[in-house]
């Protein structure tokens, strides 16, 4: 996919004025659109793919929940039942139709949420003199992790830290705080790192991120893109604001100049 998603990026930053709200008149669209790709909504349908997706992602923001956005999420989500539906996204093998349509669902939530996070952060990160682009994004997801964790059940009981888990209890598992484990990790932003101990920003075992590959191809793309057409920040990191969720994780907003491509 890496072809199509350089166009895609090429095209959207192309496409912005001089300076822009990174958040929602890049990152949040390119996610979306990319995720779009692959559940194979074809281009024609992209603006209603939009429209109806807008409110479900709208509803796990992070900002306080309305009648309004509660209402539209309702209405929203029986399009988007009605239109994959209708699509062969995910048909032929085991699934009941229900499974495939939350299937669906979680795609969208989780692959443009996490992205949309993922770079933002990045681009806070971005230095012009640092070319070893897929150590940068590995370090925005420990660092910066697009989602502070999840919550899980423990299946068998368990002692950790001292600490008795019975089984069927549920925890908060705070992927963040384990990725700066002191004795781990270092505290430095460090591209270089060794793979070796992992992080754990795309989660562990069965629970591993379907789409880290394509989350980590995204973020390198993009950071080239960025960094070919010398685009920058134009806030003080100190004054971004973030959003207020309890998982997802990164900036609610971030004014920045897009640059332009050398000729």
């Amino acid at each position: 996919m890496a072809d199509a998603i350089r166009e895609r990026a090429r095209a959207q930053l192309g496409e912005l004025p001089e300076e822009a709200d990174f958040v929602s008149e890049f990152a949040a669209p390119f996610a979306l659109g990319v995720v779009g790709d692959v559940l194979g909504v074809p281009e024609k349908d992209f603006p209603l793919f939009r429209e109806f997706v807008a409110p479900v992602l709208e509803l796990t923001s992070g900002e306080e929940v309305s009648e309004r956005v509660l209402g539209s999420y309702f209405a929203a989500m029986n399009e988007f039942c009605a239109y994959f539906g209708r699509s062969n996204t995910f048909k032929g093998g085991q699934l009941s139709e229900q499974e495939r349509l939350s299937l669906c669902l979680a795609v969208v939530v989780a692959g443009t949420d996490s992205t949309t996070n993922l770079l933002s952060s990045m681009l806070l990160r971005l230095d012009r003199r640092e070319r070893r682009l897929g150590g940068v994004v590995e370090e925005v997801v420990r660092l910066d992790a697009p989602f502070i964790g999840f919550f899980r059940t423990a299946t068998c009981p368990v002692t950790i830290a001292g600490v008795k888990i019975a089984e069927g209890e549920h925890l908060f598992l705070d992927y963040a705080a384990g990725n700066r484990d002191p004795r781990v990790f270092t505290e430095d932003f460090d591209p270089g790192r060794p793979s070796v101990p992992p992080h754990l920003g795309f989660g562990y075992g069965p629970h591993h991120c379907l789409g880290a590959q394509l989350a980590r191809l995204e973020g390198r793309i993009v950071a080239e893109e960025l960094l070919d057409r010398s685009s920058e920040v134009a806030e003080q990191p100190g004054g971004v604001r973030y959003r207020r969720h309890l998982i997802s994780h990164g900036p609610a907003a971030l004014r920045f100049r897009p640059g332009r491509r050398p000729a």
